[in-house]
């Protein structure tokens, strides 16, 4: 499908990245330029005649260059993989286009928007490092339990991704799972509602101590948990990365995130009963004047002193009955 040039634009872009269609735009007639948007593929790559060489990408995920014949002529070709950067991409292969509009050879112009790439993708957003530890402890507990339980069942009790109040809904009873690199175990609540446990269920608070692993050989990296938990998974693997993705994680970025961890303790469980330590819209409400003008409440609690509790199966595996005596 060949479309007019000026209908090619950024306000048009998410119409063609969704259309299910490749679509192809003449956009300059010498040299001949056409720009196509691989809609299944999510790639908009920029072709043109070869005259010269054609630099190699090797280096970099997100980039490709290569030779394709059309019309028994050998064009060459950059692509870039466009997956939640439309706009940037499109920005990319359009400063290829106007490159060449002023004269530069095809490899000087992918030269240029290659580097310019490399920034663009030193300067993406990373998830952060409170989300990445949050993230990496519900995901020992999501590998914990797939040692015991089905993957339907596990992915099933996993709310986290969902945006919901807890971390796990198990059939007795709820999770909050903290994580943290303190060396006590102090936590940050975020809100009012995170530990107001629901009507008819008891709601339990997992903390888990971890800290980075230096040279330990037990480390694991948050892509390779992610990994091993993939692995592990057939019928719910699509599902599972769903979630993942729903978190801010991109497989291509792994790079990003290096750092391995161990664990710093044995985790523990704490039920958050009318004895713990939690504000809750409740509590405000009977001693905070006007509690509902309050909003984005956040605080630390530190559960170090409190004696653990044993919520019972699926947990029976995963915490300690008693606290450990030493980090």
């Amino acid at each position: 499908m060949t479309t007019p040039t000026d209908q090619l634009s950024p306000d048009t872009l998410e119409k063609y990245f969704s259309s299910g269609a490749v679509t192809t735009h003449l956009v300059n007639d010498s040299p001949e330029i056409i720009i196509t948007i691989d809609s299944p593929g999510q790639k908009i790559s920029v072709l043109t005649p070869r005259n010269g060489l054609v630099l190699h990408t090797d280096d970099l995920r997100r980039v490709t260059t290569g030779l394709e014949v059309r019309g028994g002529v050998e064009w060459a070709r950059l692509t870039l993989d466009a997956r939640g950067m439309y706009a940037e991409a499109y920005g990319l292969v359009l400063s290829v286009v106007q490159a060449m509009r002023g004269g530069a050879t095809f490899a000087a112009a992918s030269s240029a928007a290659m580097t310019n790439m490399k920034a663009l993708l030193a300067a993406k957003p990373r998830i952060s490092e409170e989300k990445q530890v949050g993230l990496f402890g519900e995901l020992l507990l999501f590998r914990a339990l797939l040692d015991s339980f089905d993957e339907y069942a596990v992915i099933d009790w996993w709310l986290g991704p969902l945006a919901e109040e807890r971390d796990f809904a198990f059939p007795a009873f709820d999770v909050e799972v903290k994580t943290t690199l303190g060396e006590s175990r102090t936590h940050v609540i975020h809100g009012a509602s995170q530990l107001e446990p629901s009507p008819g269920r008891s709601l339990w608070l997992v903390s888990i101590q971890i800290t980075r692993a230096g040279g330990d050989p037990k480390g694991i990296a948050l892509p390779g948990l992610i990994h091993l938990i993939r692995e592990r998974l057939t019928a719910t693997r699509g599902r599972f990365l769903n979630c993942l993705a729903s978190q801010g994680w991109d497989d291509d970025d792994a790079a990003m995130y290096p750092t391995p961890y161990v664990l710093r303790t044995t985790p523990a469980a704490y039920l958050v009963d009318d004895d713990f330590p939690a504000v809750t819209p409740a509590r405000l409400r009977s001693t905070v004047p006007h509690s509902d003008l309050v909003s984005d409440v956040t605080y630390r609690v530190d559960v170090s002193g409190r004696m653990p509790g044993v919520p019972g199966e699926p947990l029976d595996t995963f915490v300690a009955s008693t606290e450990p005596q030493e980090a």
